[in-house]
């Protein structure tokens, strides 16, 4: 395969990991477990994660996903039978962020891949 191309699905696959990495933790930044102060966290609480990007020898990019430190945080809650619950660790703000920067890698990956094609197009039109 060509080595553009390889490295530029590389990098749309990393996208659409990140992309789906931070929609996960949206989906779920609301979701709390009733906890009592410096107690572990419970049960069922989801843990938010995050993606990080390594690049691959010869070219191209891997994407790791683990839970983000700390990966819950305890807070107020007035519906908890404690007073207290355990949230993810999720910051909407920086998961707009995450998603906007996932949505800007991918377009340039894609572009990538349109230059690439236009490129052996035109390499292949010759006239003889």
């Amino acid at each position: 395969m060509n080595p553009v191309l390889s490295i530029a699905l590389s990098g749309l696959q990393a996208a659409t990991k990140r992309l789906g990495v931070s929609a996960n933790n949206v989906a779920n930044a609301l979701t709390s477990r009733p906890t009592t102060a410096g107690a572990p966290t419970p049960e069922g609480v989801f843990k938010a994660q995050q993606a990080t990007d390594q690049s691959v020898p010869g070219g191209g990019v891997t994407t790791q996903v683990r839970p983000k430190d700390p990966a819950t945080v305890t807070g107020v809650d007035p519906a908890s039978s404690t007073g207290l619950s355990a949230f993810p660790n999720v910051d909407l703000v920086e998961e707009a962020v995450n998603q906007k920067v996932a949505l800007a890698s991918y377009r340039a990956n894609a572009a990538v891949i349109r230059t690439q094609q236009e490129i052996d197009d035109a390499l292949l039109d010759i006239e003889t």
